[in-house]
């Protein structure tokens, strides 16, 4: 329906300079109906270019009215439905799940050059089939280093994803090389967010290592916070200007606004992904039976079990591709009171808390 917040807002944007068709873009794009909008619009026919981004923008739709269509619908199925919009976005621009496999080989190559540099250097030996640390400082210097490293990785690839995301969700399109371009020229602050990271990961290992099960528990949960409180870190770093340290608080922020949906659909999405191993352990499964029972013998089997390999990477890398793409889009409202293209408005208002998307 026409409300007057709608008629006030295009009456201001068109006094800044906004052209009547890019006006009616911006509000279809945030969910307003056509119909809605054409008579909003009505006789207010000035027509000039573009003035700035809009970036306060009236939503199609209540908070009060989005909760209420969730709770009919049912947060489940409406996180479902997400994972499908996700997904589709996802389709569009397939090279988003570039990101996440990259970080994964460097990840992988991260990982085999500091164990086999422990084992070489005789900090860790291997006593039957245990492996034992000989060298508990040295060990704890090599693992900050591997924490360092490790957060600089997958950080920087994630912003990388979030700049496309971010892109795509507000109605452009950039590539992959763009997407890392644009975490490249932050690679300092993600530096320092590495720094960061690696120290309160280092910090909080050593107490559990030096702690009893009480200890373990406590560091254990606090460990469990951090990754919460941190969870919208690469939307914060690259879209905020702010310091790192007020990226996390940032963060923080916004995952208090969106805690109950973020958890029910990451829980959602796990869940989902969840069915997908299964339904391909099982697959595997019978296809190994036929294998043998044609007679293909341990060459079949080790093709077969590649490729099995090979789909559950791809299954993990399109998982993690959508959970960024959903934070993302969560991100986008609560922070600038945007409504990702591709996404009903309902889930996405309703997913905040309060009506505070556009305080910065």
């Amino acid at each position: 329906m026409v409300t007057q917040e709608l008629l006030d807002y295009i009456r201001e944007q068109i006094k800044n300079g906004l052209s009547e068709a890019d006006l009616r873009k911006v509000l279809l794009d945030n969910g307003w109906d056509m119909n809605d909008v054409d008579t909003a619009l009505g006789s207010m026919t000035q027509s000039q270019p573009l003035a700035n981004p809009v970036m306060q923008i009236p939503t199609p739709i209540s908070r009060e009215a989005a909760a209420a269509e969730i709770k009919r619908m049912g947060k489940f199925k409406a996180s479902k439905m997400l994972f499908f919009q996700a997904f589709n976005l996802l389709k569009k621009d397939k090279e988003i799940v570039l990101f996440p496999f990259i970080s994964f080989v460097l990840m992988a190559i991260v990982g085999t050059v500091f164990s086999v540099g422990l084992w070489l250097l005789g900090v860790i030996e291997i006593q039957g089939e245990d492996a034992v640390i000989t060298n508990m400082t040295l060990f704890y210097k090599f693992l900050f280093v591997y924490y360092v490293i490790s957060y600089f990785v997958l950080t920087y690839f994630r912003v990388g994803l979030t700049a496309v995301v971010y892109e795509r969700i507000n109605g452009g399109n950039i590539d992959f090389k763009e997407g890392m371009n644009r975490a490249s020229k932050i690679s300092g602050k993600i530096f320092l967010w590495s720094l960061l990271a690696g120290t309160v990961g280092i910090v909080l290992r050593i107490i559990s290592d030096r702690s009893k099960w009480l200890g373990k528990l406590a560091t254990g949960l606090l460990g469990a916070a951090w990754s919460i409180v941190t969870m919208f870190i690469a939307p914060t770093l690259l879209l905020d200007n702010v310091s790192v340290w007020q990226s996390v608080k940032n963060s923080g922020v916004v995952f208090k606004k969106t805690w109950g949906e973020t958890l029910i659909v990451n829980i959602s999405f796990s869940l989902i992904t969840f069915l997908v191993f299964l339904a391909t352990f099982v697959l595997f499964g019978a296809l190994s039976v036929f294998t043998l029972m044609l007679g293909l013998g341990p060459i079949g089997l080790i093709i077969l079990g590649i490729i099995f390999v090979l789909t559950l990477v791809t299954i993990s890398i399109i998982s993690t591709s959508l959970s960024e793409i959903f934070k993302v889009a969560l991100y986008s409202y609560a922070r600038f009171g945007i409504i990702a293209e591709g996404f009903s408005p309902e889930f996405i208002v309703g997913a905040v808390k309060e009506d505070e998307g556009n305080k910065k």
